[in-house]
């Protein structure tokens, strides 16, 4: 990655301004840059967008960022001249509920990662938490992806007669409970290009397709287990993330069969948004799942065994045995079954 330009500037609601940012620690500063640059770049986003077809300002300002390095600073003092207004507006309308909208940096960069391959990335951190003021110190110890507010990474590919055309454009929100729209739709002028509803039924699909499915036939217990905590996870109301899915569901749970690699279950799901085009963040709209919590395993021609819900703790409920000749059993804890099985062994043994 070569960084081709970037500019620094501080959003002050406060003051109502707008200002270029110099500090003294300048490699400070340069290091704090380049590892936001750095991880946007690499930032696969929450959500992809495309371009409001309607609205023109922050479409034309990046075009004209683009077309001419001689003007990018004064495209850069435009867009932040623009933020400040919207958060303005924003922090007027959200007054009543305490809230406040924080004095942040915006960083506007231009970055080559390829021969042909661009981005453009803006990125609004927080001012006072993360740096002292005029001094260029870093003052928190957290990690800088943690200091990222908000961020919107512009993907570009030129082809060899030098003309370019514009690729994914995504974004990413550190409050991933309330996703700001002042700055994606408001400030940026996107759409989102899939909604809640097309990306909860692509997402669960996806899962049930290239993870459920392919275990289901070598690890019976751990497809019933994970399908239940799948569905699960997605008819309950709230946000649909990638990482807490992959991480917490999938990755905190410990298999029956030891053959079975979480991990290489992560991997798989962390490549399920761009091989199915669904969003790695989005509100969860559980009415889309038909899929139940039941699931009917085949015993014997004879006899199926129905779950009809998830079970908690299923290891001590369901059991196999296999006694002392080869023979498989199921074992199913119920006082109701026993009595019945005890009845029915009793007529059969009087017979």
């Amino acid at each position: 990655m070569n960084v081709l330009y970037y500019q620094l500037l501080k959003i002050d609601n406060i003051e109502d301004s707008v200002s270029v940012e110099e500090f003294a620690n300048a490699q400070n500063i340069n290091d704090y840059i380049m590892d936001l640059i750095t991880i946007c770049s690499g930032n696969a986003g929450d959500r992809e967008y495309s371009f409001d077809p309607t609205l023109f300002t922050t479409k034309n300002h990046l075009i004209n960022f683009i077309n001419n390095e001689n003007n990018r600073d004064e495209v850069c003092n435009a867009l932040a001249q623009k933020l400040l207004s919207v958060e303005r507006v924003t922090q007027q309308r959200i007054a009543h509920l305490n809230n406040e909208i924080p004095k942040g940096i915006l960083l506007v960069a231009y970055t080559k990662m390829t021969e042909s391959e661009y981005k453009v990335i803006i990125t609004k951190a927080d001012y006072t938490e993360f740096l002292e003021e005029l001094s260029g110190e870093k003052k928190s110890g957290l990690p800088t992806k943690k200091k990222i507010f908000k961020s919107f990474i512009l993907n570009i590919s030129f082809d060899d007669n030098g003309n370019y055309s514009i690729g994914r454009i995504i974004t990413y929100d550190a409050n991933t409970s309330t996703k700001a729209i002042y700055w994606w739709k408001t400030f940026l002028e996107l759409n989102e290009l899939r909604d809640d509803k097309k990306n909860t039924l692509t997402a669960y699909l996806a899962i049930k397709k290239d993870i459920l499915e392919p275990i289901r036939k070598k690890h019976k217990q751990d497809y019933l287990c994970l399908r239940n905590l799948t569905i699960a996870y997605f008819r309950s109301d709230g946000e649909f993330c990638l990482d807490h899915y992959k991480d917490s569901i999938i990755g905190s749970y410990n298999p029956f069969d030891a053959n079975l690699d979480i991990d290489t279950l992560k991997t798989k799901i962390a490549s399920l948004p761009r091989k199915h085009n669904f969003d790695n963040v989005f509100n969860k709209t559980p009415d889309e799942i038909k899929d139940k919590f039941k699931d009917v395993i085949t015993l014997t021609p004879e006899i199926d065994l129905k779950i009809k819900q998830d079970i908690l703790n299923i290891d001590r409920i369901i059991r196999a045995k296999e006694d002392d000749e080869g023979n498989k059993y199921i074992m199913i804890r119920s006082d109701v079954g026993f009595e019945y099985a005890e009845g029915l062994g009793n007529r059969m043994s009087n017979e």
